[in-house]
């Protein structure tokens, strides 16, 4: 997991809002390796660090701060790095009680089973959709990549992936592109990632023993809320439909 956490300006704040995209990508690469690798003490001492809480005084709401003010404490006992990753597995990978599915699908889709409408199943429609998205971007990911399409932790990479478009499409002057890039970020974040991430971020507080991924969980819809608020403000606003008109 990337142990180096960058605050990024809002994307409305700068008169170039490209000169933040750097930033929002490495926080998006951030909450994407976050829920897909186990995490490393190398992070955890990242984010006990004094720099670390303060830069976070200056960025986060006083609610998402508290989650995270109380990681020093936690972390500060013998066998905590391999707790943090029993819980990893436990929240996100084994089904089982702390069990909290990372799959859009799960938590918003249904389909009639034998006559009757079935809730939390995989490879619903969410996911269906969100590869059309992967696909217009021409994302293309590792073929070791074995997690199912609409996975939190893939929709966080493709938000980057974005971001990164974004960065080069506005380097090298081409206004159209760059523009086409931000829209698919308010509009992805619009539909399909803030759909669902406020539920997933509450059952994780309901389920986690360790303060860690409540903190996550938390500074990941904050910054998700703050940014598709920041790309409206400055394209206007999302029709929030599955999939854009302009990927037709």
């Amino acid at each position: 997991m990337e142990a180096i956490i960058n605050f990024p300006a809002d994307a409305g704040d700068a008169e170039n809002p490209v000169e933040m995209a750097p930033g929002r990508r490495d926080l998006y690469r951030f909450l994407s390796s976050a829920f897909l690798e186990t995490p490393t003490s190398e992070l955890l001492a990242v984010l006990c660090e004094e720099s670390f809480q303060q830069a976070l005084e200056d960025w986060c709401s006083p609610e998402v701060l508290e989650y995270f003010q109380q990681l020093p404490q936690a972390m500060n006992s013998e066998g905590v790095v391999n707790a943090v990753r029993q819980e990893f597995t436990n929240l996100f990978i084994v089904p089982g009680g702390q069990y909290v599915a990372p799959y859009e699908s799960v938590h918003r889709d249904s389909r009639l089973v034998e006559g009757r409408e079935v809730t939390g199943l995989l490879m619903g429609q969410s996911a269906q959709d969100v590869q059309k998205w992967y696909r217009l971007a021409a994302l293309e990911l590792d073929s070791n990549f074995k997690e199912l399409p609409d996975h939190i932790g893939l929709e966080f990479h493709y938000l980057a992936y974005l971001c990164e478009k974004e960065r080069e499409f506005g380097a090298a002057g081409e206004t159209s592109k760059l523009t086409r890039a931000r829209e698919m970020q308010r509009d992805f974040l619009k539909a399909h990632v803030l759909s669902w991430l406020g539920k997933f971020r509450d059952e994780i507080r309901s389920r986690a023993a360790l303060p860690l991924y409540p903190a996550i969980a938390s500074l990941a819809i904050e910054f998700c809320q703050g940014d598709l608020a920041a790309l409206e403000a400055a394209l206007g606003p999302s029709s929030g439909k599955p999939i854009p008109d302009y990927a037709t």
